[in-house]
């Protein structure tokens, strides 16, 4: 009975020694990167890194020169991912100057592609085109259809952010048919979203949605957290933007979940903002001013200057809600002079409208419509139809207020047809409500009736 009591006890030593050591992950070198990669698309940079540091710690030693490069652009994409651009730009420069040496042309072009989204997120816009292209030219001088279709993919996210959506929808096209072709399905699900944005950035929200869904679908399919935490964000952002608070809510904690978990930092603190201005329109400002300091703090730390503009506008128009007028035109007067300074349309729109916003609250008309008239214009070069909407409107609001209530009508007029033409519900009100307001202001009573019921029914 000894005996056997000794051999009980020696397999369960043996189980919980089997249980606690880490069981090896892969035995070649294919098999580090196969798995680390595999980790990182599935799980996200969090749970990735240790498993690629692991890896070039082995490829360093064996000087397998190759993997090794490979491995540092994947470390650059965690800190990307991170928020830390600047050990980003670190590792991915330290893997392209050994490709270069190596004379591998397909790495060196993946690493172009790596540089273009780094740069993208820095907002050096430039810098970003000139290595997105190189990318394109070397996958197409290889018949590399994944890197042509990526980098396609990236620079699209980059006219985006320079206001060019046609060019961008050029791009984004132009990968969906590459993707398609080779059965890249993370690769088509990824530019399903990206087509999802432009919808999102020209204020067609419900086309916005419907994109996101088909990416949400494949990616979930392919148990991609990261990619999924992504467009859960961007839905609640299109649920916020067409009035349903409860499920933008539900989508941006869920969103929120999937990023922590993957130690998504820029994405937690977009998420954090998006949630601060759905809290903000169900009138929850208490909660809101809680969730807009998260965001900013993020993206200063990471220099991410796109997304701190757009924190700054939402946490300036908070402040106008609770009566701090002079904190909010200090946050609206520097997320516009920062997106002056990165050439980012949508940014300098926004903001435009809020000191509008600002002014017309003061009673200075005049200096309101001066902002108002060259937000216009910025929205119409681009097609930006949700601000031509907002401007109009505004426009149509001030021009009331000035005695204009001619040229007011007709602005009122245009704005509610587009935003109606354009199905975006809360827009609508808005111009149907300002148009009520001019006619009112005319002594149309029937027909300011009219308007106010098509609101309200809305």
């Amino acid at each position: 009975m000894k005996e056997v009591f000794r051999l009980l006890i020696f397999l369960f030593m043996a189980l919980v020694a089997a249980a606690q050591s880490p069981s090896p992950v892969a035995s070649t070198p294919d098999e580090l990167l196969v798995h680390a990669r595999q980790t990182y698309t599935q799980q996200g940079p969090k749970a990735a890194l240790p498993e690629f540091e692991q890896a070039l710690t082995t490829f360093h030693e064996s000087k397998d020169r190759r993997r090794e490069a490979i491995t540092l652009g994947y470390i650059g994409n965690c800190y990307r991912r991170f928020g830390d651009l600047s050990r980003a730009l670190d590792f991915v420069q330290r893997g392209m100057d050994i490709k270069v040496e190596l004379g591998d042309k397909l790495e060196v072009g993946k690493s172009h592609n790596q540089f273009g989204l780094i740069y993208w997120d820095m907002a050096v816009y430039a810098k970003a085109i000139d290595h997105l292209q190189q990318a394109i030219a070397i996958g197409r001088e290889l018949g590399n259809q994944e890197l042509e279709g990526q980098a396609r993919n990236n620079l699209g996210l980059v006219y985006d952010e320079m206001g060019d959506y046609h060019r961008s929808l050029e791009q984004y096209q132009h990968a969906l048919e590459i993707h398609r072709a080779s059965h890249f399905e993370r690769g088509e699900g990824d530019t399903l979203a990206n087509i999802g944005g432009v919808h999102l950035l020209l204020g067609q929200y419900r086309d916005a949605l419907d994109y996101y869904r088909q990416a949400l679908a494949i990616h979930e399919r392919l148990g991609l957290k990261p990619t999924a935490s992504i467009e859960l964000g961007n839905i609640g952002v299109c649920y916020s933007a067409i009035g349903d608070g409860q499920k933008a809510l539900a989508s941006f904690d869920r969103a929120l979940a999937l990023a922590e978990e993957a130690g998504l930092k820029k994405e937690q603190a977009d998420w954090h903002k998006g949630k601060g201005t759905a809290l903000l329109r169900l009138g929850k400002f208490d909660e809101a001013m809680a969730e807009y300091p998260q965001a900013q703090k993020a993206y200063e730390a990471a220099g991410l200057k796109r997304e701190l503009v757009e924190a700054l506008n939402e946490s300036g128009g908070l402040y106008l809600m609770l009566g701090d007028v002079s904190s909010g035109e200090k946050d609206f007067q520097r997320a516009l002079d920062l997106a002056r300074s990165i050439g980012s349309d949508h940014g300098i729109t926004t903001n435009l409208m809020s000191l509008g916003n600002l002014e017309w609250r003061r009673k200075r008309y005049p200096q309101a419509e001066i902002y108002y008239r060259e937000a216009l214009e910025r929205a119409q070069k681009v097609d930006d139809r949700g601000s031509i909407v907002a401007a109009l409107v505004q426009l149509a609001l001030d021009h009331r207020e000035q005695g204009k209530l001619d040229v007011a009508e007709q602005e009122a007029k245009e704005a509610a047809q587009l935003a109606k033409a354009s199905s975006v519900p809360p827009a609508e009100v808005q111009a149907l409500y300002a148009w009520a307001e001019v006619q009112r202001s005319q002594q149309h009573f029937e027909q300011a009736l009219r308007q106010y019921s098509a609101a309200q029914e809305i």
